[in-house]
């Protein structure tokens, strides 16, 4: 329930707190003296657009507090607070901030909130009922929820609307994924003649310098084998061969070190560099040994780098370790869309039995909707014979639609006549305004307990109806009141007697300052606001016995 409301810098208001009790709240007070600027306030944290007109001081900010009880345990309000990750508390306090540059901001319990949430979360909480909001009968999910709520048919309805996001969900799933594997099916056959070749040509890191020196080597052998053997007779043989020159160098050197200390060191060198000769000559004698020509050994690595190099081409790299990174990606997509199409035949499969579990949940709603129709008929006509209207007549066309939506798929139109001799018709074709504001407000007090709010604010809805019509009209709008919380703005003193709590709304104007204000009103000053509404601007003693009289059928 709604047990206060602080508004600020509001339009004609410039701080305003009110304080609300259980049960029905009257406001009352001259026309154009700011109830309607209330509502508009509270509609602001309700998730209604703000606009900066409203701000009184066009330099401050606009802040509008609503703070609510939640009688006890609200499932589906818990599922909306999880869905958005606020902190859900049986405490709420919601407020909206205006600023002068047109922005706004939202927060329940000081956590910000997006506007969507706020929505959403004021639909769960109030039910502002004026008389455009009679438009709702012609809105063709309307009928399905009230018969709904008359038939206690929420849990199952839930389990239905779980079950058709489930559908959804899995459609835009299976959708998705299976635009992606038809995409991947018109690449899978190249795709996997790609991994195949670079598969079959077992690419190895490193490979491709290594061929490459080999092919030089094989490519030049002949020229290398007669390089070492030149090399070979420089060292060892021919007509003065290094190596013989050089021992007999070391001789004379190792001579002179005899008879000179000093030169020791150049003889040991020359000793190395004779020691050093002749293992480079050992070393040419063996490289001439490895270096063989060998046409069919070239001509396998020759085609090895051929193969190579055309893959580089055709993949557009330049290295081998490119082509086995390519190949390992490869490799990847083609499990991807292995996994790709076997989930998405998960995905069809689990679609399947979900949307049979949807259809047969449907059907059951369906059944248990057609079912209570009789009854929700007859309790509807009974109210609106006692609100002056005793020959209505309500029926229901029902019908099964091919198109499931989030109340399933039933189709139904109210049909209405308020006269014995005209058949019912399309509601929104035969019934005038009153009679369809009537017709809301009986439906309101049928589903009241069934419907999960826990307030509901009248606005204005018992224009035109007044003496033994308006009376009766109050004791159903007090009747709502057992169920949950009320707050009803109205001009008739019928309605405005059977209130538990009752405010006066005005304007006070000092000087060039307007501004409304609010008041409770108890005791004498509550019969003379009920006498004003009976007689005017002039209150007589008739008026004020009658305003007694009024109040005391609520005592």
């Amino acid at each position: 329930m709604l047990y206060s409301l602080n508004i600020s810098n509001y339009a004609l208001i410039n701080i305003l707190d009110i304080e609300f009790s259980e049960g029905l709240t009257i406001l009352t007070g001259e026309t154009g003296a700011g109830k309607s600027i209330i509502l508009g306030a509270l509609s602001l944290v309700l998730g209604q657009r703000a606009d900066v007109s409203v701000l009184r001081d066009q330099n401050a900010n606009a802040i509008v507090e609503a703070c609510f009880r939640i009688p006890g345990p609200e499932r589906e309000l818990e599922r909306l607070f999880a869905e958005y990750q606020v902190d859900f508390s049986s405490h709420l306090i919601i407020r909206r901030v205006i600023f002068p540059g047109g922005k706004s901001r939202c927060f329940v319990n000081d956590q910000p909130v997006n506007l969507n949430f706020l929505k959403k979360l004021g639909y769960a909480l109030i039910d502002i009922h004026s008389q455009h909001e009679n438009l709702l009968l012609a809105d063709n999910d309307y009928p399905v929820r009230v018969v709904d709520a008359f038939a206690g048919l929420a849990p199952l309805t839930g389990e239905y609307q779980k079950l058709q996001r489930q559908v959804i969900s899995l459609t835009e799933q299976t959708q998705t994924l299976r635009q992606s594997c038809e995409k991947a099916q018109n690449d899978l056959d190249y795709l996997t003649f790609q991994f195949q070749e670079l598969q079959e040509a077992r690419l190895e890191s490193g490979e491709q310098e290594v061929l490459e020196n080999e092919l030089k080597i094989l490519e030049h052998a002949k020229e290398i084998r007669q390089h070492l053997l030149e090399l070979t007779s420089i060292l060892e043989e021919g007509d003065s061969p290094v190596l013989v020159l050089m021992k007999e160098a070391e001789k004379i050197a190792t001579a002179v070190a005899c008879r000179y200390r000093d030169f020791e060191d150049v003889a040991a060198r020359m000793e190395q560099a004779r020691i050093e000769l002749k293992d480079l000559a050992s070393e040419c004698v063996r490289t001439i040994t490895t270096i063989q020509d060998d046409p069919e050994r070239l001509d396998t690595i020759t085609g090895r780098l051929d193969k190579i190099y055309s893959l580089q081409r055709k993949h557009n790299v330049q290295t081998v370790d490119q082509l086995i990174e390519l190949t390992d990606t490869l490799d990847r997509d083609l499990q991807k869309a292995d996994t790709d199409f076997s989930r998405l035949h998960e995905l069809e499969k689990e679609l399947k039995e979900k949307i049979r579990d949807r259809n047969v949940l449907a059907f059951r709603l369906h059944q248990e909707r057609k079912a209570c129709l009789k009854n929700l008929s007859e309790q509807l006509r009974s109210r609106l014979a006692l609100l002056g209207i005793p020959y209505a007549r309500i029926e229901f066309n029902i019908e099964e639609k091919p198109v499931y939506g989030i109340n399933g798929n039933t189709g139904l139109e109210i049909l209405f006549s308020a006269n014995k001799d005209i058949p019912p018709r399309e509601l929104s074709r035969i019934a005038s305004g009153g009679e369809m504001s009537r017709l809301m407000l009986c439906i309101k007090t049928v589903i009241a307990q069934h419907s999960g709010l826990s307030t509901i604010i009248f606005d204005e809805v018992d224009q035109g109806v007044s003496g033994k019509i308006a009376d009766r009209m109050g004791n159903m709008i007090h009747e709502l009141s057992r169920y949950m919380q009320v707050l009803a703005i109205t001009h008739l003193p019928q309605v405005a007697a059977k209130g538990n709590s009752h405010f006066l709304v005005h304007k006070d104007t000092e000087g060039e300052v307007t501004e409304t204000k609010v008041w409770p009103l108890e005791g004498q000053e509550r019969v003379e606001e009920v006498a004003r509404m009976l007689s005017g601007s002039r209150i007589t003693p008739a008026a004020l016995q009658n305003a007694k009289d009024l109040l005391q059928i609520n005592n």
